[in-house]
């Protein structure tokens, strides 16, 4: 057996994984994360002044004081943080040096903890007036260093915000690429299959001509075109069941049968397992076509074809057979437009594992397309089915 390998495979097209709406859905998660690390981050700061700080500079307080003071501070932090994050990403946006852009940011840093320190001091006002808690108030904001505290407090935060910012950014650019990437690829996909559906429709008008004569047989071609061209024009998505393309190919073979007549025998063979397969559009449809245009060279009367799609052991064989002999490109106008595109779209959908496969013995040329039934997505983590 003559293994053939006409067609050199293009370069490998890396895998993108872009989904619609991701933008929004990555802004409520990034939001989502943002208030979670909020939340645990002054939580553990209030844990720390409810159990240390306000017992070392008030021993006297009591329970109830000292967690009123840790909400206090939780609050103002929150409220301080939650500012500087909107001062920091519009600093980002700027088209300044980064030592500008440093010195603002430390610049807003320390009026920041002048802010915090304002705002505990006002919380403890209106404790004092609730609940006469003035001299405590006085106690804990007469000291100094809760200046400085709070400095390396909010400059921790900000440590923290600024490597979470630029993470996102990261994996926002990422995504960003992974979409153009997506794009470019659908566009390549949808102008390969362009060049099949003319294709196909020239060998329609072509047995059209051919039975041009016979009213019944240029209706029943015209049905079974008519059928086809749906297919092609109304694709379901960039998978389908191959079972709809197997549909299409039996209204096209109208058409064929109606061209050749008794010059041709061509059966379909396709199990209900090997139907429900998910499959790129027009993966059949090359292999067949061939053996329509380049089998009646070479074969004798009747020309005999044979389409088998199976699963066999985790993978999609999709076998067109013909009889006759093996036909090199650029000979006898072949051209090998088809096989080479099908490759093409193959490696795009990164469904290349199994490939694509041409092989003459014993006066039959057999051309295979090998999918596996399972591949592993961008992020390599989840199985899909073709």
């Amino acid at each position: 057996m003559q293994r053939l390998d006409p067609d050199p495979p293009p370069d490998n097209t890396r895998s993108a994984a872009a989904k619609m709406g991701w933008l929004d859905e990555a802004s409520n998660r990034r939001e989502l994360q943002f208030w979670l690390a909020q939340v645990l981050f002054w939580g553990m700061v209030g844990l720390l002044v409810g159990l240390f700080l306000v017992p070392i500079l008030r021993p006297d307080a009591t329970t109830v004081e000292r967690w009123l003071v840790a909400t206090n501070r939780v609050l103002s932090g929150m409220f301080v943080s939650t500012g500087l994050r909107w001062v920091y990403m519009s600093l980002a946006q700027q088209p300044w040096p980064l030592r500008r852009i440093l010195y603002l940011g430390v610049l807003v840093l320390f009026f920041g903890a002048l802010l915090e320190c304002l705002l505990f001091q006002g919380g403890l006002w209106v404790l004092d007036s609730v609940a006469g808690w003035l001299e405590g108030a006085r106690v804990i904001t007469s000291i100094p260093l809760f200046v400085f505290h709070r400095i390396d407090i909010l400059t921790v935060w900000s440590l923290l915000f600024i490597a979470f910012f630029q993470a996102e950014k990261a994996k926002s650019a990422e995504w960003r690429a992974a979409e153009a990437e997506a794009s470019l690829r659908t566009s390549e996909l949808n102008r390969l299959e362009a060049q099949l559906q003319p294709h196909f429709l020239f060998n329609a008008l072509t047995a059209i001509l051919a039975c041009r004569h016979n009213p019944d047989a240029v209706a029943r071609v015209t049905n079974g075109l008519s059928e086809h061209l749906r297919y092609c024009l109304g694709r379901q998505g960039l998978l389908e069941p191959l079972g709809r393309e197997i549909d299409a190919l039996e209204q096209y073979l109208h058409v064929q049968r109606a061209r050749f007549g008794p010059d041709l025998d061509c059966a379909i063979d396709c199990t209900g397992e090997a139907r429900e397969v998910p499959v790129p559009p027009m993966i059949v449809s090359p292999l067949l076509d061939n053996a329509l245009k380049h089998g009646p060279v070479s074969s004798p009367r009747p020309l005999r074809i044979t389409v088998d799609c199976r699963v066999v052991a985790g993978m999609l064989q999709v076998t067109v057979t013909n009889t006759g002999s093996w036909i090199e490109p650029g000979s006898r106008g072949r051209t090998g437009t088809g096989l080479v595109n099908l490759r093409s779209r193959l490696k795009l959908y990164h469904l290349d594992q199994g490939g694509l496969t041409c092989e003459a013995s014993g006066g039959e040329v057999r051309a295979c397309v090998a999918l596996p039934l399972a591949t592993k997505t961008s992020a390599g983590s989840q199985e899909q089915r073709i």
